[in-house]
């Protein structure tokens, strides 16, 4: 049966998506061009980090006590005020200040996530994050695939304004949806205590920090500069992205399926051996195609992961504090996407971009020992 509302917020989702990332396969090249320095390109990435380790446990608790909607429609507003600023930006600093603004505007995805979710049972997490997850993946593949042709024929800026103006047609969008009530918002700061503070929780976590290390500190860090110094032109930068993208969407997709044939904790081992296999074979790469098939072999990794990761993330609390248990999660999982691209700026300005790529494996690693001590259990219904 068809539930505007469920239209809606999907349409908002994927319009939230698409303005954070339609100008990332040229983010770190934009900086680059206006007098970047490595460590700044890396620093200007991770910057996108920096509010979200700050705003997302707050606004999980405030989402589960006045509700989500508000949250959502902010953080579009933010995203489109940023992408503007990124627009008009004339050097590495402002690019710094208006990717920090985007950063806190990608910490609504706390809300907007558990927004999404509430319009759904709640006894199979895996299968509806893997509905919101399939959004979040049409939509940055879309935002890539296009982002990077509308840098080659209408310049760089084009990308920026275009994610301001979608951001605010998304905020405008959402402000139209009634909320769905999700049971008593009069619990005390105790309980959300509780629930920041669960071993499992932190767990799931830890192995998200390894994921978003690699993902911002190689994939949309410094896998571009390194494919631009193989010849790779913007539009290839898209298409690199988008290789990865689609095969990430694919596994999301699927991803109830395979979890459901194998178990989550098999499902995350695969992902991992898939992303340190392709992350060990781009240093060997001298030619820019040949990382098409190796990014298609990460996104593989990288669907399973982060499907599983956030499905376990949301069923660690009651309906009325997942939005805790959510900004819990990304607020922990944000510490690498900043220091990934932190991290990786600092290894390539002294030992190379190639050894970015070995770190990359060995953060992989530690996220698999995290794994092997998980604890989880199947959804009640497939």
């Amino acid at each position: 049966m068809f539930d505007l509302r469920i239209a809606l917020i999907s349409t908002g989702t994927s319009l939230f998506w698409i303005s954070l990332y339609l100008y990332s396969p040229v983010l770190s090249i934009h900086a680059k061009s206006l007098g970047g320095t490595l460590p700044m390109i890396g620093l200007i990435v991770a910057s996108y980090a920096f509010g979200q380790i700050i705003f997302r446990i707050p606004i999980g608790i405030y989402a589960d006590k006045f509700g989500r909607k508000p949250f959502v429609v902010s953080s579009l507003v933010l995203s489109s005020l940023g992408g503007i600023w990124l627009g008009f930006s004339t050097d590495p600093w402002s690019m710094f200040a208006a990717r920090t603004i985007t950063g806190i505007a990608a910490a609504g995805w706390v809300a907007i996530s558990v927004m999404y979710a509430s319009f759904f049972r709640e006894d199979n997490s895996t299968k509806t994050m893997a509905k919101v997850m399939s959004i979040n993946s049409v939509s940055i593949l879309g935002a890539t695939s296009v982002g990077g042709l509308m840098a080659d024929f209408m310049g760089t800026s084009s990308t920026f304004f275009a994610a301001g103006i979608l951001a605010a047609i998304g905020a405008f969008i959402v402000a139209l949806i009634s909320e769905p009530e999700y049971g008593k918002r009069n619990h005390r700061f105790k309980q959300s205590l509780n629930t920041i503070k669960s071993p499992s929780l932190i767990k799931v976590s830890l192995v998200a920090i390894t994921l978003q290390f690699v993902t911002f500190g190689v994939t949309f860090g410094f896998l571009p500069i390194f494919a631009e110094n193989l010849g790779a032109s913007k539009s290839d930068l898209g298409f690199m992205t988008t290789a990865g993208l689609t095969t990430a969407l694919i596994f999301t997709v699927i991803c109830p399926w395979i979890t459901k044939k194998i178990g989550l904790k098999n499902a995350l081992y695969i992902a991992s051996i898939f992303s340190i296999i392709s992350l060990a074979s781009i240093p060997f790469v001298e030619s820019h195609y040949l990382l098409i098939p190796i990014q298609s072999l990460n996104g593989v990794g990288r669907g399973l992961m982060n499907t599983i990761l956030i499905s376990l993330a949301i069923r660690a609390a009651s309906p009325d504090l997942r939005a805790t248990a959510m900004g819990t999660y990304q607020a922990i999982y944000a510490l690498g996407m900043m220091l990934g691209p932190s991290i990786s700026g600092i290894i390539a300005s002294i030992y190379g971009i190639p050894i970015v790529f070995w770190f990359g494996v060995l953060v992989t690693i530690l996220g698999l020992v995290v794994i092997s001590s998980l604890k989880v259990q199947k959804d009640q219904r497939h």
